[in-house]
């Protein structure tokens, strides 16, 4: 093969690596995942990188708890989080499958969790739950007030 017929073998293979570079970033771009939890009180919507772009409640979650709210939101949060990380790996695949490029992408991708959001209260039944497992804070003493200082006339400045 003459070094002429080798350099544009080179040009176009290069054009076209650009040319699917291009399309890649323009998919990754564009993928987000949203996801609605089981009872549908949540719906949030993530970036390709994960981050939370929209959240949405129902009125299905005003019958929840702070607690069980929150942990519904982090629950799907986290699935949406997975979906937009394995559209991001899909998109990557074709160029970088079996390499340890996509290897190292894929270990980023987050793990579901097993657990599930408790039930909503019965209808009509109070619940309280203290949260991250804490017993309630007692109240701080209000700092006590010096003496008057009388040296200049005029007491503390501090008042």
């Amino acid at each position: 093969m003459n070094p002429g017929q080798m350099i544009a073998d080179l040009e176009s293979k290069a054009q076209q690596l650009q040319q699917r570079s291009q399309q890649m970033q323009e998919q990754i771009q564009h993928a987000s995942s949203t996801v609605t939890s089981p009872n549908e009180a949540v719906t949030v919507q993530v970036a390709p990188n994960g981050a939370l772009q929209h959240i949405e409640f129902s009125p299905t979650a005003m019958r929840l708890t702070h607690v069980q709210l929150s942990q519904l939101v982090m629950q799907t949060v986290q699935k949406a989080q997975i979906q937009a990380a394995e559209q991001v790996a899909s998109i990557v695949e074709p160029e970088f499958g079996g390499t340890e490029a996509m290897d190292f992408l894929r270990s980023f991708i987050p793990q579901p969790e097993e657990e599930e959001a408790p039930p909503p209260p019965a209808e009509g039944q109070v619940m309280r739950e203290v949260s991250w497992n804490e017993p309630a804070q007692k109240p701080r003493p209000k700092p006590q007030r010096p003496a008057d200082d009388d040296e200049d006339g005029f007491g503390s400045v501090l008042r």
